[in-house]
């Protein structure tokens, strides 16, 4: 019995597999077009047509945390909790109705510099569901009655902040490193301006920097008349704020202990913005001081070199890895760590020396071309997502004006040399450094003492 029914299955996998070969070839798909314009009212657009069942749109706003003033402190924050309320024409049913019937959905994110809007939606509807993306965007009512509705959310998300150190050790550093305006505005609202957002607030806001010079639209997946008469469409303003002053690093130290079991800390000089030479430079130094591993659990002992020299001085556990964010005008470089308590300072120390090391010393050859290699699988495996892909080139438009492709980016890490990434460490050691740590810090080391 057992080997009639397998006989059986056999034979229907043959013919199965017969049936397929006699088929017609398939048709080859046309290579995908990349098409960037400018709306009537000076949004940029920027649609890449590439036959894929599900598009994907992203409204990016040049309106990040960094541009709220000292009334407004976390107003970004409460714009993203609110993203989804009642739109001039559509009311908050009817949004989330719409999105589950059609099988798309919209998120808001935000960072320091940007608030971003994305939209993915099966193809066929992204006709029907650009309105929606760009009602949450720039048509919301903000009703008294939704926002306050909204505030256990906001609590919500800062409790929760208060129980992940890794997450607000990142927002002190960038405190540490910018004070309390501009690039060292949090991501998140602080506690005492839970229950001060109202309506106007929100809307002066919006009012201000939701203008037609600092609004970029990126898609996928979808004809780009579509997207573009969208964006014609769009009543929005020239702005009208005058150009701010770029972004300078400060340098210093915040230090909060807490009932932590563990030290989490970050040590911080000045890096590069996204738009300077010295980019590639420094997101080499980052793979070679020791950026994450490749490999998952891996001890990444060989490239890593902060853990190379750590595993030799001792046996407790710890986590260190480089750290590398860049903006439009600044950026900041340094490493961040995890350790038990009583292994703060040999961590944070070895760290320094790590650093140091690179940039007294060029690197060798062999390590300079392993590092670039990281670099670059890095940047090719991020073009090969496609939410990363549309992000990134909604943010390039509002940075940059233009779109970089793929194959200039990649020439730029191999253009790297052992000089550029010795002049990056000089560059962040000669800066006064930034120190963060929170927990049990009683051990770690204080920025002055490096």
């Amino acid at each position: 019995m057992a080997q009639r029914i397998a006989t059986r299955a056999l034979q229907t996998r043959l013919y199965s597999a017969s049936v397929g070969t006699s088929a017609s070839p398939a048709t080859a798909l046309p290579a995908s077009q990349l098409v960037v314009a400018k709306a009537r009212n000076g949004i940029q657009v920027a649609t890449e047509e590439n036959d894929s069942s599900l598009s994907r749109v992203v409204c990016a706003v040049k309106a990040g945390s960094r541009y709220e003033d000292s009334q407004q402190r976390g107003v970004t924050h409460c714009l993203r909790v609110t993203a989804d309320l009642t739109q001039r024409q559509t009311r908050t049913f009817r949004l989330v109705r719409e999105l589950q019937q059609m099988g798309g959905s919209i998120t808001c994110t935000t960072s320091r510099e940007h608030i971003l809007y994305t939209l993915e939606v099966p193809r066929q509807l992204v006709g029907s569901a650009l309105p929606l993306l760009t009602g949450a965007a720039f048509n919301q009512s903000f009703r008294p009655w939704e926002i306050g509705d909204s505030l256990p959310r906001l609590e919500y998300e800062l409790l929760a902040l208060s129980e992940q150190p890794d997450k607000r050790v990142v927002e002190k550093a960038h405190e540490a490193a910018y004070r309390q305006s501009g690039l060292g505005r949090s991501l998140y609202a602080p506690y005492f301006q839970v229950g001060q957002f109202s309506s106007d607030m929100l809307k002066e806001y919006v009012g201000k920097y939701f203008t037609s010079d600092r609004i970029s639209f990126a898609g996928s997946g979808l004809d780009h008349s579509l997207l573009l008469d969208a964006a014609n469409n769009l009543e929005v303003k020239a702005s009208e704020v005058p150009a701010q002053p770029a972004a300078r690093y400060h340098g210093g130290e915040i230090r909060e202990e807490t009932e932590d079991l563990l030290a989490y800390s970050m040590l911080v000089g000045e890096g590069a913005s996204c738009t300077g030479s010295d980019v590639m430079a420094f997101a080499a130094l980052e793979q070679l001081l020791g950026a994450a591993p490749q490999i998952r659990w891996a001890s990444n002992v060989t490239s890593n070199r902060m853990n190379a020299a750590l595993t030799q001085k001792t046996s407790e556990p710890f986590n260190v890895q480089s750290f590398n964010v860049n903006y439009s005008d600044s950026g900041i470089f340094g490493v961040s760590a995890v350790t038990v308590p009583e292994n703060s300072d040999v961590v944070i120390k070895t760290a320094v020396e790590q650093l140091r090391a690179l940039a007294d010393t060029p690197v060798d050859a062999v390590a300079l071309q392993g590092a670039k290699n990281r670099v670059k699988a890095t940047i090719a495996f991020q073009e090969e997502c496609p939410s990363d892909v549309v992000y990134s080139r909604a943010i390039q438009l509002l940075t940059k004006g233009s779109l970089t492709d793929l194959k200039s980016t990649l020439s730029a890490v191999d253009a790297v040399s052992a000089a550029d990434v010795q002049q990056a460490a000089k560059k962040t050691l000669s800066s006064k450094l930034s120190l963060v740590s929170i927990g049990e810090i009683e051990n770690v080391p204080y920025v002055a003492d490096l």
